[in-house]
């Protein structure tokens, strides 16, 4: 038992000894890792805000393939055809529009409409009930204009616009300005009789 005990208590400083090589080389290990760590954050910190300050990526260009305005006619199986043509039946309910193809890699494009019709006519006015405070207050203007701006997504290529005739509408000569992407830009003229 006493040489047990004596062979330990020799073998303790050796055992003392390896343990302090072992919690240095914990240490530098640590070391190393932490100046790892810190090296990759500057240098991912530095590219990431490389890349922050570099101007975007232009959008994908859109190229317009074809263009038709019309109108809309039933063609069975719930679907509607569009049927070219600038004169538009000056019916109400009758359904009108324009298709576009597109050759893009967008996945939506930014579609603004600008349709341009002469002002209402007085007849046309009778068929709206009277309204003392709206007559009183409405300036008359020689045409209106409606703006609508909305992201269309192509399918197949293809993005559609459609409008319909609403009750009171005036006959007469239309314009229809289609602008893609703040670029392309389609007039469609036509008339409603």
């Amino acid at each position: 038992m006493i040489s047990l005990v004596s062979e330990l208590s020799a073998s303790l400083p050796a055992l003392r000894v390896h343990r302090t090589v072992a919690a240095l080389i914990l240490r530098w290990r640590r070391e190393i890792w932490r100046s790892l760590a810190v090296a990759l954050a500057v240098l991912f910190a530095g590219e990431a805000s490389s890349v922050m300050a570099a101007e975007p990526a232009p959008a994908p260009p859109v190229d317009i393939v074809a263009a038709e305005f019309g109108v809309f006619v039933d063609g069975g199986h719930d679907e509607l055809v569009l049927v070219p043509t600038r004169l538009v039946p000056h019916v109400v309910g009758q359904r009108y529009g324009w298709a576009i193809e597109l050759r893009t890699a967008r996945r939506s494009v930014s579609v603004r409409e600008e349709y341009v019709r002469p002002p209402a006519s007085p007849t046309a006015d009778a068929a709206v009930a009277s309204d003392p405070v709206r007559d009183s207050l409405q300036l008359p203007v020689a045409t209106s204009r409606q703006v609508s701006q909305r992201q269309l997504v192509p399918v197949n290529g293809l993005i559609y616009g459609e409008w319909a005739v609403g009750p009171g509408e005036p006959a007469g000569h239309r314009t229809l300005r289609v602008v893609i992407e703040n670029e392309a830009q389609l007039v469609f003229d036509y008339d409603m009789k």
